[in-house]
């Protein structure tokens, strides 16, 4: 065979329900002539081996290597000191090339003089489309830097890409051994120093997803996964500071998203031992990774708190990102507090906050409510008097700081006592209001269905006076009345009340006719027959 333009890797380790299907899929490739197929057994022990020599048997320019079992990195790096091309493509032997991707990638890299080319990959069967998607979907392209399409740093894997092998000699990268995500250290360095990368929104490969818990991306929940996943970053993150700030920063942007996600598997996974090791070594990771990047990949004040935590190297905080301190209002927005807020605060922005009153009684001359707010993140201490989380009547006329009650998941529980004798007759706004100082963030109501939201409440005294509260679509209103004025009950309450009588009546009525219906259709019993044994006579009298 000539010399080959591209040689495609394929390691083998028990596959034999798929090799024959991917080694098939280039054998469909319309240039086949220039390509060199290495088969590297990886030591099977099912029928991979027979399928593997067979078609090197048949097909032209393979070459079968068997090695003791190394692990897939292992036999990579080993394909790669076999192969002759000019370009470099892998292929795993579960997964499959779509009929002429793998031709055009090499057309594509000749044609731009591009040092790596990069097409578009998806699952078998299909999954959600990856941010990292969008710097192909735009169309054909070529970029001379990473930073130019810095979402390719999310898709580290080698398999739909060709790369020339010039450019992985003078690199020197190597797949990584006896790890899983042995990729990221052979690919992501490539595309950060590759000249020129050609992107094409072309369907180039076809991977498979398993479920079976047999392939390694089955595992990354697992303790041991996790904590190899460190190892990879912090190598990757050593290798690439001589990069460009901007080259570098789209590294440092994958590795915030990809760790600030392996945090919460550590946070569910790992014991606390484990965990205090995460959180050093975390730690000591994003010292060089900016804020504002972690930013990016923060959806909730609970997880930007969790990112607080990794740069804080505080690992309860990893396991259970709450936090009881007072909230902060900065720029018309809510936040969660932290003992750095100016550091964190971008990370710590509360993106829903919702407020529902659920219940009120009278109390002399006061009116006892409760309620809660929803906040991911959010904290407090049962009896904690929350300065930072007013209950206001009217448009300021009375407010009151709240006392927690408990805790339920993202609920903060609390009550409030607030004097109201001083209101006269009329209806008033009932709202929560976060209040940082002179800063105040008024927090919107809560759904109005559902059981969470705002509730309707029966006339309740308060002093010499009645009150109740009603829902409206701005939250809770109360409504203040004249004793004398009290016959104008809530007309929820009423309608309530009469929905639940008449219901009871209904349903009383329903069970007489039943009865009633049964006893007629029952059986009359047979009357009693006459004895036919005749009383004893009476003794005669005596003497």
């Amino acid at each position: 065979m000539p010399s080959p333009t591209v040689s495609v890797v394929v390691p083998v380790y028990n596959t034999e329900k798929w090799l024959e299907e991917a080694l098939d899929s280039i054998e469909r490739q319309p240039a086949r002539d220039d390509i060199e197929v290495v088969v590297i057994d990886d030591g099977s022990t099912d029928g991979s081996a027979d399928i593997a020599r067979r078609y090197a048997d048949r097909a032209t320019g393979v070459r079968y290597v068997r090695q003791d079992n190394a692990g897939l990195g292992a036999a990579r790096n080993h394909g790669v000191r076999l192969a002759t091309g000019r370009y470099l493509a892998f292929l795993d032997s579960d997964d499959l090339y779509p009929d002429g991707a793998l031709s055009y990638l090499v057309e594509l890299a000749d044609r731009q003089q591009a040092a790596v080319a990069v097409g578009d990959m998806q699952g078998l069967p299909p999954r959600p489309n990856p941010a990292w998607r969008r710097e192909l979907l735009v169309g054909e392209r070529v970029v001379e830097r990473i930073a130019q399409a810095p979402g390719l740093v999310g898709n580290p894997s080698a398999c739909n890409k060709v790369f020339r092998r010039d450019l992985v000699d003078s690199t020197g990268v190597r797949f990584t051994e006896n790890t899983a995500f042995e990729d990221v250290l052979f690919t992501v360095p490539l595309l950060a120093r590759s000249p020129l990368t050609a992107l094409t929104p072309r369907l180039s490969y076809l991977y498979r997803q398993r479920g079976d818990n047999s392939s390694l991306m089955d595992t990354r929940s697992q303790p041991l996964r996790i904590m190899q996943h460190v190892a990879i970053v912090e190598q990757l993150a050593d290798e690439c500071r001589d990069l460009p700030s901007d080259d570098r920063d789209a590294v440092y942007r994958w590795i915030a998203y990809m760790q600030l996600h392996y945090a919460w598997r550590a946070a569910n996974g790992c014991d606390d031992e484990q965990l205090d090791e995460f959180a050093v070594r975390m730690h000591t990771l994003f010292k060089d990774i900016p804020v504002r990047l972690a930013t990016e990949f923060v959806s909730n004040a609970g997880a930007g708190l969790r990112a607080a935590a990794i740069y804080e190297q505080d690992p309860a905080t990893i396991r259970e990102p709450r936090s009881a301190l007072p909230l902060r209002v900065y720029a018309g927005q809510a936040y969660l507090g932290h003992t750095d807020f100016d550091a964190y605060r971008d990370l710590l922005l509360i993106r829903e906050i919702t407020a529902t009153v659920h219940r009120m009684r009278g109390s002399g001359p006061a009116i006892a409510l409760e309620g809660s707010v929803r906040a991911k993140g959010i904290d407090g201490e049962p009896g904690q008097v929350r300065h930072d989380l007013l209950v206001e009547i009217g448009d300021g006329l009375a407010r009151q700081p709240v006392t927690v009650l408990r805790r339920t998941g993202n609920d903060l529980r609390w009550s409030c006592t607030i004097p109201v004798d001083q209101l006269p007759a009329g209806r008033y706004d009932v709202r929560v209001v976060v209040r940082d100082n002179d800063r105040e963030y008024a927090v919107p109501p809560g759904p109005q269905q559902g059981g969470r939201g705002t509730r309707g409440t029966r006339p309740t005294r308060i002093g010499d006076r009645v009150g109740w509260l009603t829902p409206g679509p701005d939250g809770a209103r109360l409504i203040i009345t004249d004793t004398a004025g009290a016959v104008a009950r809530s007309p929820q309450w009423l309608s309530q009340m009469g929905a639940r009588q008449g219901r009871s009546l209904w349903g009383r009525a329903w069970g007489t006719a039943r009865r009633t219906a049964r006893n007629r259709l029952r059986p009359t019993p047979p009357a009693a027959a006459p004895s036919s044994t005749a009383p004893p006579a009476s003794p005669p009298p005596a003497g």
